[in-house]
């Protein structure tokens, strides 16, 4: 299980949403090693995911250690601006495109980016007998129903979409 993400012990977490004492590390390092303690066998991958190069690299590195990918599950979300204030649930015109691009740029454009990276090398899975890939998308009630704001809400329907859409 390759563990992808910004927050690791060097770069530290990324994110303005306080944390609770008793939740642990929240690195990738802290996820692949729970990964190898529950018996299989986890890699820490640190990666900006909003930045093309990063997906790429991150699907390259995939293929060259492991020559298939079984399962992608696409989870990454950046914290937006204003989440600890009022303004996060400010009237949709007064956030504007500072609202608009935190919650698209990672949580919306990043899963398509990656979705597109992979899809070839689980193709190539696929055919190889090894089994069917699965790609998880991972969204949130705020798809379905108005939550927080409409920015949230528009990328979450979105990426309800999207995993329609791709099937």
């Amino acid at each position: 299980v390759h563990c992808v993400g910004r927050s690791t012990r060097a770069a530290g977490q990324t994110t303005e949403r306080a944390v609770a004492a008793d939740v642990g590390e929240l690195t990738v390092e802290a996820t692949a090693e729970a990964v190898s303690a529950a018996g299989g066998r986890g890699v820490a991958v640190g990666a900006d995911l909003s930045e093309q190069e990063a997906i790429d690299a991150v699907v390259a590195r995939v293929r060259s250690e492991e020559g298939r990918l079984d399962v992608l599950v696409c989870s990454a979300f950046t914290t937006p601006p204003a989440l600890n204030n009022a303004g996060f649930r400010d009237d949709f015109w007064k956030q504007g495109a500072t609202m608009w691009d935190a919650v698209h740029g990672v949580g919306l454009r990043s899963v398509f980016l990656l979705c597109c990276a992979a899809t070839p090398l689980m193709i190539e899975t696929a055919k190889s007998g090894q089994g069917a890939p699965l790609m998880a998308l991972i969204s949130s009630f705020g798809g379905k129903a108005y939550t927080f704001n409409v920015a949230y809400g528009v990328g979450k329907a979105a990426v309800d979409r999207l995993a329609s859409d791709m099937s």
